[in-house]
């Protein structure tokens, strides 16, 4: 059983035992039809152990007995004697055929699912969580074996989260992606399951068909690719994908700029603005984009870098008055003077 308390007795040798006890087969053997073997193993009681040592030594006799264990365990379960129908079954699961594998994998799983339950119920902690482990293994040796149909994958999935085994929910939710490769709520399951593994590549592969597949919620998932990139790639990789991206993704174009001043290099986030600010043919956009690149060289303490791009346009933007404002103030802040006193001569000719 699995959770007995055996006491050992010894009335005779081991050896003793042994060989008393393979006659004893023997003679059951010959002298007994199965279903009188199998009447009087299901009777026991107070001994799995030489009952199961007796099955084992059937099995190594005459495989077809895989059937009639096979068929014991069943009664077993049937009769509620769980432990014994486990033991049975352990028994089968490295059979030479695979539909009786399978058969005893399965089961297994059934029984020790419903252990789990019993001794959840009971409170035993500690048995509690050997039972949640052995039915780990024999779930993720059903899966490996392949012991399943494609039916079975959703309940197969439902049992993979009661297990909370991530690599087993990962494995079945790719089976079912096959199955249904534009499916929103099991794309953003398999990318939170990558994610948690640290299988970055693939995550960010699912993100990818996320933001082309769930348009109303495109945003997000370049929210969530972004993170991403910038929790497990270097810079230089980082920076040459945004940029690709941001040429034809206005979103990405900002997230250029997020990543400069992030990592406070305030120069070439300037620069990317005067980058947009020559793709942009719109007065007032272009303004508003050199405004941007001069307060950003401030902000980095680039202040002669700031001045020299605003006396570069200087004549572009003089008869903007808000241009001229922010000009001015900017060459009495970093006491260029001279500048200043030039632009204020222009100004007034502006205003004539």
């Amino acid at each position: 059983m699995l959770f007995a308390n055996y006491k050992k007795v010894q009335v005779a040798t081991y050896k003793e035992i042994l060989i008393g006890f393979l006659t004893f087969s023997l003679i059951l053997v010959v002298l007994y039809p199965k279903e009188s073997i199998m009447n009087q193993i299901l009777s026991e009681k107070s001994n799995y152990d030489l009952s199961m040592l007796y099955l084992k030594n059937m099995l190594q006799n005459d495989t077809k007995n895989e059937q009639l264990i096979l068929a014991l365990a069943q009664k077993s379960l049937t009769s509620k004697n769980r432990d014994l129908a486990f033991n049975l079954l352990k028994l089968l699961r490295n059979s030479k055929h695979r539909d009786v594998q399978a058969k005893a994998y399965l089961l297994s799983y059934k029984i020790g699912k419903e252990n789990y339950f019993y001794l959840q119920e009971k409170k035993e902690k500690e048995k509690l969580a050997e039972v949640h482990k052995e039915l780990e293994s024999i779930f993720s040796l059903i899966l490996k074996k392949h012991f399943y149909q494609p039916t079975d994958l959703q309940i197969l999935y439902k049992e993979a989260i009661f297990l909370n085994s991530l690599p087993s929910e990962y494995i079945l939710i790719q089976e079912i992606l096959k199955q249904n490769p534009n499916d929103i709520s099991k794309l953003n399951d398999a990318f939170y399951i990558a994610f948690t593994l640290k299988k970055n590549k693939e995550a960010f592969l699912y993100l990818d068909r996320l933001s082309k597949i769930d348009t109303k919620h495109q945003v997000k998932w370049y929210d969530q690719k972004y993170y991403l990139l910038t929790q497990t790639y270097q810079y230089n990789f980082i920076e040459s994908y945004l940029m690709q991206e941001a040429k034809t993704s206005q979103y990405w174009q900002t997230k250029v700029i997020e990543f400069y001043l992030s990592h406070k290099n305030y120069k070439k986030a300037s620069v990317y603005y005067m980058h947009l600010f020559s793709h942009n043919s719109k007065f007032y956009a272009k303004r508003d984009l050199w405004f941007k690149a001069l307060d950003t060289l401030t902000a980095g303490n680039l202040t002669q870098d700031a001045v020299n791009l605003g006396y570069k346009y200087e004549s572009y933007f003089i008869k903007d008055k808000k241009s001229r404002m922010k000009l001015l103030k900017l060459y009495i802040a970093s006491n260029s003077l001279n500048r200043a006193k030039a632009l204020s001569k222009k100004i007034l000719k502006e205003q004539r």
